[in-house]
């Protein structure tokens, strides 16, 4: 593979590289990166909420006019997607009837090029976040798994090495470092434990409060309360054409490398206002009633079916992929409310 060539040539110059530059090279490489070729949808390599089919885009349009309503029906509105990968997201939220539709721009941020040029012509497509967001939410679906996160093992005196990528006979290899400076910020007296920091996300969040003044930044991923985790629980794993694959350092490019979002981490930045699991938050959302009423109008129309008919009769086994507690559902919805300082003051008077 050239990528795993080029990857050890930088070793061979700089010494051992963290596995953060590592995961960084492997996903997102301009040319031979994971992010180029592979990602998200049932003919590539694993299945998002948006990809299960349409009824996810129309539940978070629904989210939409709900949190556009909550700011005060502003004039110009912005829903900004976060890795909006090709657009499949933005191509449902776009198809549904939307109460804000004349206010709304949707803005969807992407790194890689070749996505950016299969996403909707409707949406302002960009390569990085902007500096200013006056109204509006700041979504992300399935982006911070995927952002470039260190690795530290504990020591038998209470510290933590650090993982580096190094080479050894011709191959990839991890290399056991003690840290020059910093150390991750877990307790724990047994040693061998392997943690991530998730600096890359700390920074993303950072980087959102940063740009949106007056709203609500949204992320839905699998996370855990905090780390440590029990040893049984995979929580570095890899992906490829829907299986999970082996150590993330062989054949990089090749493989989504993704880990648990640490949620106490995210919490260093900011708490946030509210933690659901995916399926408690679609409930509230009401997609009973949308599986419902798409029974019905397959009912209605299942004698001559046109594509809502269809649409609505897949409602329900995309309903139930999306409630799954043991997989899509049991996903965490964290949301953070942002005030300006003026509305703020108007809230306190």
């Amino acid at each position: 593979m050239i990528l795993d060539k080029t990857i050890k040539e930088k070793i061979s110059k700089n010494g051992p590289m963290p596995f953060s530059q590592f995961m960084e090279m492997a996903l997102y490489d301009p040319e031979l990166g994971f992010y180029t070729r592979g990602g998200a949808g049932r003919k590539r390599d694993f299945i998002t909420s948006p990809e299960s089919g349409p009824l996810f885009g129309k539940l978070i349009a629904k989210a939409i006019d709900q949190w556009w309503v909550q700011l005060g029906r502003p004039k110009s509105f912005t829903f900004l997607e976060a890795g909006a990968g090709s657009g499949t997201l933005a191509r449902s939220i776009l198809r549904s009837e939307l109460n804000c539709q004349d206010a709304m721009e949707y803005i969807a941020v992407e790194t890689s090029e070749m996505q950016r040029n299969n996403q909707p012509p409707e949406i302002k497509s960009i390569a990085e976040m902007p500096l200013h967001v006056e109204n509006g939410i700041i979504f992300a679906n399935e982006l911070l798994d995927n952002l470039p996160f260190d690795i530290y093992e504990s020591t038998d005196d209470g510290r933590w090495n650090e993982i580096r990528v190094g080479v050894e006979n011709g191959n990839l290899t991890e290399i056991l470092l003690t840290p020059m400076e910093g150390q991750p910020e877990f307790s724990l007296e047994k040693s061998g434990i392997r943690v991530p920091f998730q600096k890359a996300a700390q920074e993303w969040l950072e980087m959102a409060f940063s740009t949106l003044k007056n709203g609500r930044v949204v992320v839905i991923d699998y996370a855990v309360d905090q780390f440590p985790v029990p040893l049984e629980k995979n929580w570095l794993r890899t992906y490829r054409q829907h299986q999970q694959t082996s150590h993330p350092l062989l054949n990089p490019g090749t493989k989504d490398i993704t880990c648990d979002v640490d949620i106490s981490q995210l919490g260093y930045v900011r708490t946030p206002t509210s933690i659901q699991t995916q399926r408690e938050w679609l409930l509230d959302l009401g997609i009973e009633k949308l599986v419902n009423e798409g029974k019905e109008y397959w009912l209605e129309n299942a004698h001559e079916p046109d594509l809502l008919a269809l649409e609505a009769r897949s409602r329900i086994t995309e309903s139930e992929a999306l409630l799954d507690k043991n997989g899509l559902g049991g996903f965490k919805v964290i949301e953070w409310e942002v005030k300006s300082s003026h509305q703020i003051a108007q809230c306190n008077t």
